[in-house]
């Protein structure tokens, strides 16, 4: 899902950078002191997440729970995967530096939709585990659909590769999904009340 350098155009990756920017702006904006344990947790968990890779047919998935992170932390959790991202570019090389901007709105602003989205209350009557999965499917979904579209906007060439990606993307969707239910199954268990403060 990240996005190397030399990838995007210079007019993709400008955009980009700007609009993700302001979106980190607005995130760090909202970090308040007794949340910033909680994001750097949360950047952590995405940084050894996203580095698990399954191999799937020809390619590899790998997990980045973004639903599971835009849920606990709202618009925190741009701050908080950006920070992620930030490290694994300077780092491991993981990404690219000029196209931080770029995974930060896949991955950082995906997860805060899902955030928005569950807010909407929209989900409410569906089953819970079906709920809890969607948080999961639904980050993966919606960041596959802003890669979808900055390679679209980069370059004509890129409309068979981007689909590609897309199709490729599904399997992580699910799997993401199915973690994420996991996840949330123990969370319920486990510490009941943190669950009860969540908008979903």
């Amino acid at each position: 899902m990240h996005i190397s350098d030399g990838i995007l155009t210079l007019e993709v990756t400008i955009v980009s950078t700007v609009v993700a920017f302001g979106f980190l702006f607005y995130s760090f904006k909202n970090l308040s002191n007794d949340k910033i344990a909680l994001a750097s947790a949360f950047s952590a968990l995405f940084f050894v997440a996203s580095f698990i890779h399954i191999p799937f047919g020809p390619t590899q998935i790998h997990l980045m729970l973004l639903g599971f992170i835009g849920i606990f932390l709202g618009s925190i959790s741009i701050f908080s995967i950006s920070l992620a991202l930030i490290l694994q570019a300077l780092l491991l090389g993981f990404g690219g530096v000029s196209s931080i901007g770029a995974n930060i709105l896949i991955m950082g602003v995906s997860s805060y939709l899902v955030f928005l989205l569950f807010n909407l209350r929209i989900l409410q009557k569906l089953n819970e585990k079906i709920k809890f999965f969607l948080v999961g499917f639904s980050g993966i979904l919606i960041s596959s659909i802003i890669l979808f579209f900055l390679l679209i906007f980069s370059k004509n060439e890129y409309e068979n590769v981007a689909y590609s990606i897309f199709v490729i993307n599904i399997p992580t969707m699910i799997l993401e999904g199915l973690v994420t239910l996991f996840l949330f199954l123990y969370i319920k268990k486990a510490m009941p009340n943190l669950l009860k403060e969540l908008n979903i």
